[in-house]
């Protein structure tokens, strides 16, 4: 009586290429006191997280406030297909928020646009916000689990994000689009969302001028945190493919 489900392994964030099997891999302060938080004590295992790639358990080396994991095994996940998402960065509170489901939904990379209605906005996402951004990006995927963290880019203007090269599929979020499809699921996806208020006409043919399909995300107009999500999500799952059963 009384045994219940076994306590979930903690997992803990390291440093890109630092996880290989049969070697030691040190945590940073913030790390080892998650740990301590968590009460865990040397001998125990964890698992390991880089955000590029690599999953590992491992085994904590003494006293769990020196941040010394011995890393038993270590699985190489591959990149997954680019999913980028490019948002209206009106808000930095409600933009992290969309960082961190963006992150547990498999977005690759995070693009923050400056628009003709972000850009006198005193709340508005800047370079100097980039690097929190990441790091909620990372705890998401130490919650999530998953092998990959996105990308949290510099903040961009249209002008410059329309001077990607071409190959990807190209979706804007629009009330006036149509349901979203798939021509190509191996291609990268590219999704645009406005800020609160939307874009701009001119910003609007811009995109759609350099190949953005309309998208309609559903019957009601959304904020653009939700609208960010749902994109994110119809994309991702559009590019499953079938499983045979």
């Amino acid at each position: 009586m009384g045994g219940g489900r076994p306590a979930a392994m903690i997992t803990v964030l390291v440093d890109p290429g630092t996880l290989v099997a049969g070697q030691e891999a040190r945590l940073a302060e913030a790390e080892s006191h998650h740990l301590r938080v968590r009460r865990v004590q040397g001998g125990e295992q964890v698992r390991l997280l880089d955000g590029a790639g690599r999953v590992a358990q491992g085994r904590v080396i003494g006293d769990p406030r020196e941040g010394r994991v011995a890393v038993e095994t270590c699985a190489v996940h591959a990149a997954p297909r680019a999913l980028v998402l490019a948002v209206g960065s009106g808000d930095r509170e409600r933009f992290g928020w969309l960082v961190e489901k963006a992150a547990e939904l498999g977005v690759t990379d995070i693009i923050p646009l400056e628009t003709e209605r972000t850009v006198g906005v005193a709340t508005k996402v800047r370079d100097d916000h980039v690097a929190k951004l990441q790091r909620r990006a990372l705890e998401a995927i130490k919650q999530s689990g998953a092998p990959w963290a996105p990308a949290v880019h510099p903040v961009q203007t249209i002008a410059a994000l329309l001077e990607r090269p071409g190959g990807e599929t190209r979706w804007l979020a629009d009330a006036d689009g149509a349901a979203p499809a798939f021509a190509d699921r191996a291609a990268a996806l590219l999704m645009v969302v406005g800020p609160e208020g939307g874009l701009s006409s001119d910003e609007r043919a811009a995109l759609l001028g350099a190949g953005f399909s309309p998208v309609r995300l559903g019957p009601h107009v959304l904020r653009f945190e939700t609208a960010a999500v749902a994109v994110a999500m119809i994309g991702g799952s559009l590019r499953q493919e079938p499983v045979d059963v």
